[in-house]
């Protein structure tokens, strides 16, 4: 495993982004790492709303499947979310294939990533409170 940082995190607001720092960094020798950085990040952070940035992805293994399987996992058992972005053609094609495009939420660009992101989370928390309007009337 190597020392350098595979995912660097940024706060936008209510958004952390994990930008993917390398192309080939998603291969079979450092997928292991790219998980335990995103889980230690996830579970020092109860309540995170991920957004993984893959702009800079070229090559994505099947074995990244699985941890972004268990990423999503301990995003939402740490009450938060998970969400994607920037991925180029080859990568959503992969992800169509194995219907996963079903399981993740996909974004464009990582711009219109966070605008999307946040607003989802304002709509969410804007239902869960006419649903408890609803309850006391």
């Amino acid at each position: 495993m190597s020392d350098a940082r595979l995912v660097a995190f940024t706060e936008r607001g209510v958004i952390t982004i994990g930008t993917i720092q390398v192309g080939s960094v998603l291969d079979a020798v450092n997928v292991t790492q790219f998980g335990k950085e995103v889980l230690d990040h996830v579970n020092t952070h109860a309540g995170v709303n991920l957004l993984l940035d893959f702009h800079s992805v070229e090559y994505l293994s099947s074995a990244v499947l699985t941890e972004l399987l268990r990423i999503n996992q301990a995003c939402k058992d740490a009450g938060g979310g998970l969400r994607l972005c920037a991925l180029n053609k080859d990568i959503s094609k992969v992800f169509e294939i194995t219907n996963l495009d079903k399981m993740f939420v996909i974004y464009g660009p990582v711009d219109e990533a966070v605008l999307r992101y946040a607003r989802s989370l304002a709509i969410q928390a804007e239902e869960q409170a006419w649903s408890h309007v609803r309850k006391d009337t």
